[in-house]
């Protein structure tokens, strides 16, 4: 092989190599999904609208509102310093319960209500 097919090759490996690193630090910064507290996520709220999070707390006593015709769940989950609304649709797990630590995982709408799409209870 000449030199010079030989150099073609190589920079060729590099460029591919260049664009698949590429690739998969977009696809993790993408896929990341930070764990905050409700009063951590008070405080980003400027630049938290539409970014993954998963919320841990306890769901507030008195705070759950169940729609069994269209599955719809909202509730308040708490940090004991923070409040957020959170919105669900679907079953959740046999053990979310009030006064129950949950995370949920999901966004943060405009309007400051947590849209979750998944729920994971805690259990002791």
């Amino acid at each position: 092989m000449s030199a010079r097919r030989y150099r073609k090759l190589i920079i060729g490996g590099g460029i591919i190599a260049l664009a698949l690193a590429g690739l998969v630090l977009t696809g993790v910064r993408q896929s990341v999904v930070y764990f905050v507290t409700p009063s951590e996520l008070r405080a980003a709220s400027g630049g938290a609208a539409g970014k993954a999070y998963r919320v841990g707390g306890m769901v507030v006593p008195g705070s759950l509102r169940r729609d069994p015709a269209t599955l719809r769940q909202d509730f308040l989950l708490s940090d004991g310093k923070a409040t957020v609304p959170v919105r669900f649709r679907g079953i959740p797990p046999d053990l979310f319960a009030e006064g129950r630590g949950a995370v949920v995982e999901g966004t943060l709408g405009q309007d400051g209500t947590f849209q979750a799409s998944t729920i994971m209870a805690k259990h002791s």
